[in-house]
């Protein structure tokens, strides 16, 4: 319901002002801009028709000088014509006067005919006969002895007629000499007809000046003008260039615009110029005409004006009584005024009313609903005011908190807070609550909350801040947390057993290993030992199918140890700048025999770019990425080849074979997953070659790609940086080729070996003697060091990690190397695939092997201990002094 006001009348502003000033300031602000731009139009036209007029005056002098120029060129050729006639040629002088008369009589001009000595011999303005003067010489005479080319003359007098002319003079030459000089005469009367006023717009003015600046020609005061000189300041500005506009005093003295053009055959200049007030003139009128036209309008528009706001007042004062009643909480008067706008005001003003009362009732109906959420909602609701003062406390508050609304409101909210905030008398409440995170209006943030009882509990807290009047409040939205929290602490809890359970079971895989590698090394060493010495015999080939089955069980032990690597971090790059053909046309030529084993053709394209990246860890994608594409191919073939894109090299691996799935391209770099070998056939390999080329490309910063489509092929690509090509230096050979009994210091080479198991000692001294090497066995330390003592010296020792009684093999050379007091080159083998034991062997100067070991790898290693051996040797030999104990 309304209720009425007091009514205040305000005081007039110091700027109001009438309805009439208004309209008429209205009228103003339209008239204003058009007369603006209709100045503005006006001056664009003036500077318009001026720049029109200057082309005009320029077009016409470039016009008259071509008049001119086709007069002189019309008289040139006349001469030129005379000069070359027969009858001046062999003399006939009476003949050559009748052709000079039908000349003059055709162009209107006199011929005159002179030797050099400026004699008259011929002049068609006499009879023929008639003796002629001399004349006196001119300056063209002279111009055109020296170029031998027609010449056009400035203003001279005529010797006979004694009049103002001009003359075109050719030379006649003669055998190559200028014998006569032939001369027309260009009257004044024909440039005078060039240049007349009926030529010209009314009011203009033209002129002909020679290259002296004499007027030979004018369009008007003719007599006055033509033979005077122009102005040295004029004349000068107008010999610069060969046409051009300017604004200077003409002739007559009156300030005119002009315009010159040089004729290009006589050399003179025609000018054309326009009095500036005849160019005024149309801008002058047309500037009359704006302005009073314009003052005429603006009036009648503040007429106008001044009618239409008597016409408004009237309405324009019902519709403020109309609002003053709105505020006094009246119906407002219906009246209507006749103008569509004030009687659209005058029913909003009537609508007002209703508009108001249904306002207030959905204020009403707005605050009950709030009031209903926040008493009803889940989570605390606290507001409090900028001196930390709880204003409204709903009812899960008092859940959560345990303090009934009463007790809550008017009391300092650091009452739900635990320490500091509880006690701190001088901490500011809205910094507690935030606990000093000043983020966005609504964010969450999570806290500790205290309840009644004392008891603290995690809590959520979203706060919002608004202001009333001058007072700024705080709403926060609070919520207890405490499950969510034990949810989080179980998940934590759940990830640290999950990555206990993966540390146990990298523990396990390597103990495994290890315990697996024991017996498979033995029966590799037994095979390896049996196959040199039953070459030829029935059963070889189990022999060598047994050598097959050790060969798979070592890949796999191999696989799982590399992968041990991997994870463990152990496996540091060492990238350099390399030639990648040699490492892809050697990858070719090895598996070359196993792709025509299976009747596949095998490519490699050739490639010149240098790459970056370590060698053998490349090398090791390479094949694995190699062996894959031969293994699942079974017709068509592999090619191998790179392409460069940008700054990096890209290394593709392509095959025929069955393809891959979409959906399995992530899943088969995982450990263990192959694609089409359900039955897992060890031919197909073990599922661990592409979680090795995973990792070991993220070690590189190498990116893998694939693409494949089932039942086509695949590719598989790496991505390497490309580099400046450089020149390699001295290469490294690949493999190791051993002579039987490598003997150092002139005596069969002798093999230390220290194992704990029975049957991993016989297997190597096996396949050591079948290789021509002397061999010593030992069980444990104190056996090897009871060889030594007996003077049995080794060159080199085998030594197992795992020894009995805590020990190993470390243990093992150190105290061999003590006891003879030299070192001795050694290698270790062990089953562990821990990544500590890397570690530990280097650290020790080592060699490592894992079982099981193959027997090439296994002789490798020897051949380098004893090559190592030999190279000691020979220093020793070249010192100055051997070791104690007579070795050095």
């Amino acid at each position: 319901m309304l209720s009425p006001p007091s009514v205040r009348h305000p005081r007039p502003s110091p700027r109001s002002r009438r309805l009439r000033t208004w309209l008429i300031l209205l009228v103003t602000a339209v008239a204003v801009p058009l007369v603006l731009f209709s100045g503005f139009l006006l001056v664009r036209n003036v500077k318009a028709q001026a720049r029109e007029t200057e082309r005009l005056v320029r077009d016409r002098a470039h016009l008259l000088a071509e008049d001119v120029d086709r007069e002189v060129a019309r008289l040139i050729a006349a001469a030129e014509v005379l000069a070359t006639s027969d009858s001046l040629a062999v003399g006939d002088l009476a003949t050559f006067h009748r052709r000079a008369v039908e000349v003059r009589d055709l162009l209107g001009t006199n011929v005159v005919l002179r030797n050099l000595a400026n004699q008259q011999i011929v002049n068609s303005r006499v009879p023929w006969g008639t003796p002629l003067p001399v004349n006196t010489g001119f300056t063209a005479d002279q111009r055109a002895i020296a170029t031998r080319k027609p010449q056009v003359s400035g203003l001279i007098m005529g010797g006979v007629t004694r009049a103002p002319l001009l003359i075109v003079v050719v030379p006649v030459i003669r055998d190559g000499d200028v014998r006569f000089l032939l001369s027309l005469t260009i009257t004044q009367e024909r440039l005078q007809t060039i240049v007349s006023p009926e030529r010209l717009p009314r009011g203009w003015r033209a002129g002909v000046i020679d290259e002296d600046g004499t007027v030979i020609a004018r369009s008007h005061q003719a007599e006055q003008f033509v033979g005077k000189s122009l102005s040295a300041d004029l004349w000068a500005g107008m010999r610069k260039s060969p046409e051009g506009i300017h604004r200077a005093v003409n002739l007559e003295g009156v300030s005119a615009f002009q315009a010159y053009s040089r004729s290009e055959t006589a050399g003179w200049v025609v000018a054309t110029s326009v009095p500036k007030s005849l160019m005024a003139g149309p801008a002058r009128e047309m500037l009359l005409l704006f302005v009073g036209g314009g003052l005429v309008l603006i009036l009648i528009g503040i007429t106008a004006a001044i009618g239409l706001g008597r016409r408004l007042m009237r309405p324009v004062a019902q519709l403020a009584r109309a609002a003053e009643a709105l505020g006094a909480g009246r119906l407002p008067p219906a009246d209507a005024a006749g103008i569509l706008e004030i009687d659209a005001v005058a029913n909003a003003i009537r609508n007002a009313a209703g508009l108001i009362q249904q306002r207030e009732a959905d204020l009403a109906e707005s605050e009950a609903r709030n009031r209903a959420m926040v008493q009803t909602a889940a989570d605390a609701m606290v507001v409090i005011d900028d001196a930390g003062i709880i204003q409204s406390f709903n009812p899960a508050a008092e859940r959560i908190f345990g303090y009934h609304a009463e007790e809550a409101i008017g009391r300092t909210a650091r009452i739900l807070m635990p320490e500091p905030c509880h006690s701190a008398d001088d901490v500011d409440v809205v910094t507690c609550l935030s606990m000093g995170d000043r983020r966005g209006s609504g964010a969450g943030r999570d806290l500790m909350g205290r309840r009644k009882d004392g008891t603290t509990f995690p809590i959520e807290l979203a706060i919002a801040d608004w202001t009333s009047g001058q007072r700024r409040y705080f709403s926060g939205i609070i919520r207890d947390i405490t499950e969510r929290k034990s949810a989080e602490d179980a998940l934590r809890a759940s990830k640290a057993e999950a990555d206990r359970a993966n540390v146990a079971k990298s523990k396990f895989l390597a103990a495994a290993s290890h315990d697996l590698r024991q017996p498979v090394q033995a029966m590799m060493l037994f095979q390896s030992a049996l196959e040199e010495r039953l070459a030829g015999h029935p059963a070889f080939r189990l022999l060598k199918s047994l050598g097959e089955a050790m060969g798979g069980l070592r890949m796999l032990l191999d696989s799982l140890l590399d992968v041990s690597k991997l994870d463990a971090g152990l496996i540091v790059p060492t990238p350099v700048d390399m030639p990648v053909g040699p490492l892809l046309e050697r990858l070719g030529a090895e598996y070359h025999a196993q792709a025509v084993a299976k009747d596949l053709r095998l490519r490699v394209v050739p490639s010149g770019a240098t790459i970056r990246s370590d060698p053998a860890l490349l090398e090791r994608i390479l094949r694995n990425l190699i062996e894959n594409a031969l293994r699942y191919t079974e017709r068509g073939g592999v090619l191998i080849g790179c392409r460069r894109k940008g700054g990096n090299l890209h290394i593709d691996v392509i095959d025929t074979g069955i393809g891959i799935q979409p959906d399995k391209h992530e899943e088969i770099f995982e450990e263990f997953f192959q694609v089409g070998n359900p039955e897992r056939d060890r031919s197909k390999g073990l599922g661990l070659g592409l979680a090795v080329v995973r990792r070991l490309a993220r070690l590189l910063g190498h990116r893998i790609e694939l693409r494949s489509l089932p039942g086509r092929g695949s590719m598989f690509r790496v991505e390497v940086p490309v580099v400046v090509l450089r020149s390699s230096g001295s290469g490294k050979p690949d493999n190791v080729h051993p002579v039987n009994g490598h003997p150092v210091n002139g005596h069969p080479s002798l093999i230390l070996v220290i194992d704990d198991e029975p049957l991993v000692r016989t297997g190597l001294q096996a396949m050591l003697e079948s290789w021509g090497y002397g061999v010593l066995t030992a069980g444990s330390i104190q056996d090897a060091v009871l060889l030594v003592d007996s003077g049995k010296w080794p060159d080199a020792i085998l030594a197992d990690y795992r020894l009995r009684g805590g020990e190993t093999g470390l243990n093992a050379i150190k105290a061999v190397c003590e006891r003879l007091n030299v070192p001795v080159p050694a290698t270790v083998i062990t089953g562990d695939t821990a990544p500590e034991r890397l570690v530990e062997v280097r650290a020790g100067g080592y060699a490592l092997l894992h079982k099981p070991v193959a027997a090439n790898d296994l002789r490798n290693a020897v051949v380098e201990m004893l090559s190592v051996a030999e190279s000691d040797t020979r220093l020793c030999a070249e010192g100055d002094h051997a070791a104690p104990g007579g070795s050095c």
